[in-house]
C-alpha cells in the first residue's frame, strides 16, 4: 500500500475505534470523567477535556515507532487527522467552543446525531459517521433535536 492509502485507511478505521471508545470507555469506566460533558458546562475546561491528551499520547509513541520504522509515520498521521476532524466537529462545530461556526449541511447532520446522544444518553456513539439504529431515524425530526442547543459555558 502506498502512504497515502495507509494514511486514508487508518482515518477511516478510527470512526470504529472512537465509537468503541466512546461507548466502552467514556460511557463505561471513565464515566466519572465524560459525565460532564454530558451537563451544562460551568467553566471553559470540563474534565472531559483530559480524553484527547490521553487519546494522543498512543499516537505519540506511535511517531516515535515511526523514526525507525517509517512504514508506521502514514498510521501515526492519520490517526492524528482524525483527532484533528473529530475535534473541529464536535468541540469547534457541534458545541462551538470557539464560537458559532456558519451552518454546513452535513454538519448539521453530525450536530443533530450528536443532539440524539445527548439527550438520550445512547446511539449514536459515532461522530463523523455516525450510525443510526433504525428505531432512532425518526427521532432526528423531533423539535428538540433539531432546535437543540449545545451546552454552553454559563455567566
Amino acid at each position: 500500500m502506498t502512504f497515502i492509502a495507509i494514511l486514508i485507511a487508518t482515518f477511516i478505521v478510527m470512526e470504529p475505534v472512537a465509537y468503541l471508545a466512546h461507548r466502552a470507555i467514556m460511557h463505561g469506566a471513565a464515566w466519572v470523567l465524560h459525565a460532564s460533558h454530558h451537563r451544562p458546562r460551568e467553566t471553559t475546561f470540563e474534565a472531559n477535556d483530559l480524553f484527547p491528551i490521553g487519546f494522543a499520547l498512543p499516537t505519540i509513541v506511535l511517531f516515535w515507532f515511526a523514526t525507525s520504522h517509517p512504514a508506521l509515520l502514514p498510521m501515526a498521521i492519520g490517526i492524528t487527522l482524525y483527532g484533528v476532524a473529530y475535534s473541529f466537529v464536535h468541540d469547534f462545530y457541534i458545541h462551538q467552543r470557539l464560537g458559532a461556526i456558519p451552518k454546513v449541511r452535513y454538519l448539521e447532520y453530525l450536530k443533530h446525531a450528536h443532539a440524539l446522544h445527548h439527550l438520550y444518553n445512547e446511539e449514536p456513539y459515532g461522530m463523523l459517521a455516525p450510525i443510526l439504529p433504525a428505531r432512532l431515524r425518526p427521532m432526528m425530526e423531533l423539535e428538540v433535536v433539531q432546535n437543540w442547543n449545545p451546552s454552553s459555558v454559563k455567566p
